[in-house]
């Protein structure tokens, strides 16, 4: 780049010489017709015939002439020497700009390599594109054993076991069973249920076990860092549950074991029950499902 620039500079010197010999000259023959005509005019003896003044003019319009001749070609020539000094420092502008732009993107192909290794050291999760489908959920069933939802959309709606299912950015839970028409969907809760989950401020991963509504993260270094009231999300790894999607809150942290409250214990169940004025207004309003990535699809609800 420097070698251009260098050439550039040196175009410059050559045009700026060209202009100071053309100005030279232009000087130098204006001088010498302007002493000739003294001289022909004042120093030759006043009987000049006319004969001696004809030629004298004849000498001093030819030299004119010939000074604009050569004077137009000396312009001429200049102009094309500048316009192709025009083209050459142009071109030398492009190429260093072409320079320029290529360590660029050298410098942002380093930068995104750099951080897919840090993302892959991180264990971060890709996010994907997701696509919704609405449909009802109709009841919700508690007991010690198990906590399930029904909602109203099947295989024929496209429903498939492992799509999972979130209110209001707040993970519910993912579906187990289908039939034509209908799903059960295992919330979070479960005692069966598993999820791998990261600690958003400390970064630990772990595994999220259901236990009604206080659960417990599984496999966490000894030497961990989660905190009390450390936001727990989804992982992303498994290839079910999308990554960033929020699980619960850290309420309490002991020697042996990490227990989260879930997000979804402000959710009132059980109003249903009571406060049903029409055969909707009982349950969730909606539901919406959402493909990810590998035929997995993601619900997503709101609640009254």
């Amino acid at each position: 780049m420097a070698i251009l620039a260098n050439r550039v500079k040196n175009s410059s010197n050559s045009l700026e010489l060209i202009r100071i010999i053309s100005n030279i000259l232009k000087r130098f023959c204006v001088i010498f017709g302007f002493i000739l005509s003294i001289y022909l005019f004042f120093i030759t003896p006043k009987k000049i015939s006319s004969i001696s003044l004809e030629v004298t003019g004849s000498i001093v319009s030819i030299g004119l002439a010939i000074y604009k001749d050569i004077f137009e070609y000396i312009n001429l020539v200049t102009q094309k020497f500048i316009y192709f000094q025009d083209l050459e420092r142009k071109n030398i502008e492009l190429k260093l700009e072409i320079a320029r732009l290529q360590h660029l993107q050298s410098e942002v192909e380093s930068v995104k390599a750099e951080n897919i290794a840090l993302k892959d050291l991180l264990m971060i999760a890709e996010e994907e594109e997701f696509e919704y489908f609405t449909t009802k959920l109709l009841s919700v069933s508690f007991n010690p054993f198990s906590r399930t939802a029904l909602i109203g959309a099947g295989k024929k709606q496209g429903i498939e076991p492992d799509q999972i299912v979130v209110n209001s950015g707040k993970l519910i839970g993912k579906v187990i069973e289908v039939s034509n028409n209908y799903s059960k969907v295992m919330l979070i809760s479960d005692v069966n249920s598993r999820i791998p989950i990261k600690a958003n401020s400390s970064r630990e991963q772990g595994i999220l076990a259901g236990n009604n509504n206080n659960s417990k993260i599984l496999y966490l270094p000894n030497n961990h860092l989660v905190q009390k009231d450390e936001e727990i999300v989804t992982s992303g790894h498994g290839n079910i549950y999308p990554a960033g999607i929020l699980v619960g809150y850290v309420s309490k942290v002991t020697e042996n074991d990490v227990i989260v409250t879930l997000a979804l214990i402000y959710l009132k169940w059980n109003l249903y029950k009571y406060y049903c004025r029409s055969s909707n207004s009982c349950f969730l309003k909606c539901c919406t499902l959402h493909n990810y990535c590998k035929n997995v699809s993601l619900f997503h609800g709101t609640f009254l």
